[in-house]
């Protein structure tokens, strides 16, 4: 790298062989020759050292911890007009992303997600040469499809993402919560309800809709049954029904009982007002199936067998 020391030895030859080709071997990819660019919110903790694609989006290393290796943190990509996103474990799994990228596309990074977008170029860039070099260099051959890679990576590290980039920049993700982002994601590909009496906000730890003085900076709004109640995160990892206008009570111990109480609900949903959490009738959601289906899949959960049960269970260890 010309006027900037690269920040482990992996970069310092991958800026060498950078130096020495022609032209672009990955469409957009350019390694950074000057001063690296420092987001004010993510400081020093997220350090670019490449363009991403042609209008601007950056890979950075995020230094999750003070280890003496920085190659072995993972690498972001932070789109140019929004969005940030883990893409690999480490230096030497964004490689391989780079080398397994098709030759007729560049990265395409919003506020959703890292994805691609085809480039206007006749023919496809020749990727012979970085293969062989990487081959040569570090073992590295392309993968079958990129996709895994970023996908092993973000469920591996999104959790840990979560908790620390949301603070700093709440669009980045939906919540600090793992599960709920987990859950948003899932919601945002459907357009009916899937558990009674339950519907996401809009924004996590929305409160513009409730005016009950008991809600405290220590609760975090997450949902709704759309009427008089709101279900909160507290600082213990509970989940409270908050009344729109009075009353908090426990509903759960922590979130992941939770969806296994709302899963078990079949024509009831959950409510409160000032002197009580309960259960009353409602219409049944019209695709409880595919969240029943969502919660063992992804969570390894399933339905609550007695939610009355449960929420007294709840209501009794956390009056």
């Amino acid at each position: 790298m010309s006027d900037m020391q690269p920040l482990f030895p992996e970069l310092g030859l991958l800026a060498e062989f950078d130096a020495a080709q022609p032209d672009f071997y990955v469409h957009g990819f350019e390694i950074e020759r000057g001063r690296s660019y420092e987001d004010p919110v993510l400081g020093d903790r997220v350090v670019t050292f490449a363009q991403a694609n042609g209008s601007g989006s950056l890979y950075g290393i995020w230094r999750r911890d003070d280890r003496a290796d920085p190659a072995t943190l993972p690498v972001v990509a932070l789109g140019d007009e929004g969005g940030l996103h883990i893409v690999a474990r480490d230096f030497r799994e964004f490689l391989r992303l780079l080398a397994s990228l098709p030759g007729d596309c560049e990265p395409d990074i919003d506020w959703e997600c890292f994805g691609l977008r085809e480039c206007d170029w006749d023919e496809p860039l020749d990727q012979s040469a970085f293969r062989a070099w990487l081959d040569e260099t570090f073992g590295i051959t392309p993968a079958d499809d990129w996709e895994p890679i970023v996908d092993a990576a973000q469920a591996e590290l999104e959790a840990e993402w979560a908790a620390w980039v949301h603070p700093l920049i709440p669009d980045a993700v939906w919540s600090p919560v793992h599960e709920l982002n987990l859950l948003q994601r899932f919601d945002d590909r459907l357009y009916e309800g899937y558990a009674n009496g339950f519907w996401l906000l809009d924004d996590y730890d929305e409160r513009k809709r409730i005016t009950n003085p008991a809600l405290t900076a220590d609760m975090s709004p997450f949902a709704e049954n759309d009427t008089d109640t709101v279900f909160a995160l507290d600082t213990a990892g509970r989940v409270l029904a908050v009344g729109k206008t009075a009353g908090v009570h426990v509903v759960s111990r922590d979130l992941r009982e939770f969806f296994q109480l709302i899963a078990g609900l079949t024509d009831t949903e959950l409510w409160c007002d000032e002197h009580q959490a309960g259960l009353r009738p409602c219409e049944p959601a019209p695709l409880r199936d595919k969240y029943l289906a969502w919660l063992e899949t992804t969570l390894g959960l399933r339905p609550a067998a007695d939610p009355s049960a449960l929420l007294q269970s709840a209501q009794t260890a956390h009056p």
